[in-house]
């Protein structure tokens, strides 16, 4: 089966992957000069699931993302996979709630996730750390672009290639099958115009190694994060910013970055960091934080796989299997309530 994609970031490449493994042909259709060229061109991209109180459909997908990313991440080369840990900081009662739960909840094994005091999180960390939190052992950073462009080894790929519609796509590529992975370009789509996505700005900051962040041995997130140093580089991030919709960097956004990090590790209070760089773009996201995935119009072979969001790394690696398992009709073992909970469908019941 050929299937057209829509789309060259990380949605888009790990679909095709995903499909040239289970032996289809996957075509990428990309309308920049290179693959990644939007929210998925990150230098360091952490991947974390998103947690929940209870492992419903939500918390099933990122658990089961999580695990099978870890698999997928392992085959790969040239990806600057980094799986040192990432220690997700308790800063406030609600979040103590929701981890505690979380942990009861999800069944990871112990060694996976577990929650530690503020002494084991400075010692897992490298510095000092004053907040209990939530330890992920095989938690860590990939290079996104990169990963993009490992996804799509062996594919054919066309770039600069501006798609007017599903059914030129289809029509154009021979495709038995078109697939709408291309983020909020996908609402130019006629069959896309109802679905709620929104655009939100995040602005990183690239950080020089050293200094107050040497010997920092686990990536941080606390609402914001810092990664370990990856060549040299630690990454801060990242501004939320669901008003703007530009790509143009702002000094004060670097600002805004080093602050929440030196609010949540104190004892980089009194730090002066090295900013070498910055990096601003905009992601796709869906108001209730849940990935659209699946079919737009079966009979026409339109599917979509939009609005990852942050959690992107793993949800579009996860998606790309449930889609793919709807295209080639193939019997999957996710439940029906997840199905639903990803489909495009699900924004019709809401008022």
């Amino acid at each position: 089966m050929r299937v057209a994609i829509v789309g060259g970031g990380l949605a888009g490449c790990a679909l095709a992957y995903v499909l040239k493994v289970r032996g289809a042909e996957p075509v990428i259709v990309e309308a920049a000069d290179r693959l990644a060229s939007g929210a998925s061109g990150n230098r360091i991209g952490l991947y974390n699931p998103r947690f929940t109180a209870e492992l419903g459909p939500q918390g099933a997908f990122y658990s089961k993302a999580f695990f099978r990313a870890l698999d997928v991440f392992g085959r790969l080369d040239e990806i600057d996979w980094v799986p040192c840990g990432a220690l997700h900081l308790i800063t406030d009662e609600k979040k103590a709630r929701r981890f505690s739960k979380t942990c009861e909840s999800w069944g990871w094994a112990q060694e996976d996730m577990r929650l530690v005091d503020a002494r084991e999180a400075s010692r897992i960390a490298g510095v000092e750390i004053t907040h209990d939190a939530l330890y992920l052992r095989r938690s860590g950073s990939v290079c996104p672009e990169k990963l993009c462009r490992a996804y799509a080894d062996g594919v054919d790929v066309h770039l600069n290639v501006r798609a007017e519609s599903l059914a030129q796509v289809k029509t154009d590529f021979g495709a038995d099958a078109v697939v709408a992975a291309n983020g909020l370009g996908a609402l130019a789509f006629s069959a896309c115009t109802d679905l709620p996505l929104r655009a939100v700005r995040g602005q990183v900051t690239l950080v020089a190694g050293g200094g107050a962040l040497d010997g920092l041995a686990s990536h941080l997130c606390y609402g914001g994060y810092v990664s370990r140093a990856v060549d040299g580089v630690h990454v801060v991030g990242s501004t939320f910013q669901p008003w703007l919709d530009h790509c143009d960097l702002l000094e004060e956004d670097d600002l805004d970055n080093l602050a929440k990090l030196k609010e949540a590790v104190p004892v980089l209070a009194g730090a002066e960091f090295e900013v070498i760089g910055a990096r601003a773009a905009v992601r796709c996201t869906v108001k209730d934080h849940f990935p659209v995935i699946g079919a737009l119009d079966a009979a026409a072979g339109y599917y979509v796989s939009a609005g990852h969001g942050s959690h992107g790394i793993l949800s579009s690696l996860e998606g790309a299997h449930i889609l793919a398992g709807m295209i080639l009709g193939e019997q999957g073992d996710w439940p029906s309530a997840l199905l639903v909970a990803l489909s495009p469908g699900r924004f019709s019941t809401i008022c």
